[in-house]
């Protein structure tokens, strides 16, 4: 791994953590889920892992940001 950005590049992180950094309500990470624009997802991408639990990719996170402008 290696650092970008002062983060490790494949460091996971939980809804709640994403929602804080992007200033939003663990309930909007949720509903991005869910919602789509234009057929595509309107969040950043997601992974379940053990027991259904969601955690979300930095990288993902990023290429996110970069395709809609939505800065941390």
């Amino acid at each position: 791994y290696f650092r970008e950005g002062g983060f490790m590049s494949n460091e996971l992180i939980t809804s709640d953590q994403l929602a804080e950094e992007l200033g939003v309500k663990p309930q909007t990470v949720r509903l991005w889920r869910t919602k789509t624009r234009r057929g595509h997802p309107s969040g950043p991408k997601w992974t379940v892992i053990l027991n259904n639990t969601i955690r979300y990719n930095r990288e993902d996170i990023e290429e996110w940001q970069n395709k809609s402008n939505n800065p941390i």
